[in-house]
């Protein structure tokens, strides 16, 4: 995803651009489809569930609309969600709008979640209090503290899970991030889990901005085939299976790499101008020499970081009916392996991809799952220790024990032959030895004080520059638009080292609520003392807080019957 972001926005600025790729047919990266089989028919549709692309998303939007497809763009592919549904054993799954309120039945949904849902959530009337004082510290805390003191401190601890219920710490401390972002609330840094919590919260409610969105179609259909087709017309060179083993350096320079061309089995040596490294972290670590972390000791924490990755990876269960559970993605919040999964085929197009047509009626549904915690034991058994069989069938029991009550009629039945055909376990899984399974792709994850450790987008070695999830940015989560910004910071340090004076790429700052600029600006203060977050503000903070939040609010409705006239922007 870095890689074709970065050759975006440099072959569009008149940069010549060679992109080498070790896989041999996808594109994307973690982002692709991959090859399925089902009975006799291939080539369908092998998807990482889970995927979407959340409002607080900008950089790779801003991309997906420069992107041709059709007569449109590829944003134009995106399609809105209604709901998060999180699921639970043996008690009904909670709802919880995944957009604005446009309407009286949204309206109502935003207050039973607000107020403790229906059905009951299982949180005592103190948890409920706890969980909206610690949002409302979230949303009160200054970028000062957040940025140093949250840094240091596990989202688990901020959350005050151990002192609390296991219900509390299913859906608010592990729920967060287990399912979303496969990390360990324990570890995961508050700055990380609180910043991504509140850009969700933020869009939630915006009227301008579509909260939660998947695409129309697989993804190679709906997105990266046309985006490589696109750089290859406009002149991006692609050299597919061909993985870069060495980088080569003197001094403060590179002076080339080397590829393993898998087509020929031969070595080859690659001289260009500037080289923007765009790989996984666990990758970068191979390739940055001694030599070069002596130059920049920055480079050196990539070992460092290389040890923070985790597994969160795809199974896709291909299906005789089609089964749309949650218009939107689903939490299995209390299920072993941190489950999440979206029933993708009711967002499909059938002009973009029939799957029902592609084989000849025997797949009618697909549901696309993610495993976050592949260390989490189910039936004496971690994951990552599980035959195939093993795997698939405790996937698929967990999803059913978590969703026995979400209808008068489970949407699962608890014969998985009767319903599922066929599946797709990605391809990065690998089983090398009976009972032991290896991840050619992990997941970088975010811990406490990991941000010292991340590198910038450039270097002291002067024509060498960074792109990919582990590198500092506004986002600051492993995710697609990470990714995107860290490819357009390298971008922008290429146009500075090479002086052609053309436009620098856009880049964001996270989104943020002005009206709570008072109580952030008491906090500063507060913070700048040495003194801890308390929300014990005095009198006539509030006062200016209040005719501030009135003035917010009048731009708010104001934005309100904008979009309502004329839409989302």
């Amino acid at each position: 995803m870095s890689g074709m972001s970065a050759a975006h926005e440099l072959i569009e600025r008149g940069f010549d651009v060679e992109i080498f790729e070790a896989q041999p047919t996808y594109v994307g990266g973690k982002a692709r489809s991959e090859a399925a089989t089902v009975g006799p028919f291939t080539n369908l549709p092998g998807e990482h569930g889970f995927r979407f692309f959340p409002g607080f998303y900008r950089h790779l939007i801003h991309t997906m609309k420069r992107i041709p497809f059709s007569s449109q763009s590829v944003y134009n592919n995106l399609k809105k969600t209604d709901t998060i549904l999180f699921a639970r054993d043996g008690l009904e799954p909670l709802k919880a709008l995944a957009h604005f309120p446009w309407n009286s039945f949204d309206l109502d949904l935003v207050f039973q979640t607000l107020n403790g849902g229906t059905p009951a959530t299982g949180l005592s009337a103190a948890e409920k209090t706890l969980v909206k004082k610690k949002l409302f510290q979230l949303l009160t805390t200054s970028d000062t503290r957040f940025d140093d003191e949250y840094e240091q401190t596990g989202w688990w601890y901020f959350v005050d899970a151990d002192n609390n219920s296991t219900t509390y710490q299913n859906l608010f401390a592990d729920g967060l991030t287990r399912s979303l972002v496969a990390a360990k609330a324990k570890t995961m840094s508050t700055k990380v889990g609180g910043s991504i919590l509140l850009q969700i919260i933020y869009t939630m409610a915006d009227p301008t901005v579509a909260a939660s969105r998947v695409l129309n179609g697989p993804t190679n259909e709906s997105f990266l085939t046309p985006w490589y087709n696109y750089l290859i017309s406009k002149g991006v060179i692609y050299h597919k299976n061909h993985e870069v083993r060495n980088i080569n350096s003197v001094g403060d320079h590179i002076t080339d790499i080397v590829v393993h061309d898998g087509n020929t089995s031969t070595l080859i040596n690659v001289k260009g101008d500037y080289y923007l490294l765009a790989v996984p972290v666990e990758k970068a670590q191979n390739l940055l020499t001694s030599a070069m972390a002596t130059r920049d000791p920055a480079l050196a924490n990539t070992t460092t970081l290389a040890t923070n990755v985790n597994w969160m990876n795809g199974v896709q269960f291909f299906l005789n009916t089609n089964l749309p559970i949650s218009n939107g993605h689903i939490i299995h919040s209390n299920s072993e392996w941190a489950l999440t999964s979206v029933s993708q085929v009711q967002y499909w197009d059938s002009s973009i991809y029939d799957i029902n047509a592609a084989t000849a009626g025997l797949v009618k549904g697909v549901l696309s799952v993610d495993i976050s915690d592949w260390e989490g034991i189910y039936n004496g058994k971690m994951a990552k220790n599980c035959t195939e069989l093993e795997l698939i069938t405790g996937i698929y029991e967990q999803l059913q024990q978590s969703l026995v009550l979400a209808a008068p009629i489970p949407p699962l039945p608890a014969n998985m032959a009767s319903l599922v055909v066929g599946y797709h376990i990605g391809s990065s899984i690998r089983l090398i030895a009976p009972n032991l399974v290896f991840n050619d792709e992990p997941l970088l994850v975010n811990v406490v004080n990991s941000w010292g450790l991340m590198p910038k987008s450039w270097s002291t070695i002067k024509n060498l520059f960074l792109a990919g999830d582990y590198v500092r940015t506004n986002t600051n989560l492993a995710t697609m638009e990470a990714a995107n910004e860290s490819a357009r910071r390298a971008v922008n340090c290429i146009i500075d080292a090479s002086g052609t004076g053309k436009p620098y790429a856009k880049v964001w700052k996270l989104r943020s609520w002005k009206m709570f600029m008072p109580y952030k600006w008491w906090d500063k203060k507060r913070y700048q003392k040495g003194l801890p977050y308390k929300d014990n503000y005095p009198w006539w903070l509030h006062g200016i807080a209040f005719f501030w939040a009135v003035i917010c609010l009048v731009a708010w409705v104001l934005l309100y019957i904008y979009t309502r006239i004329f839409g989302p922007i």
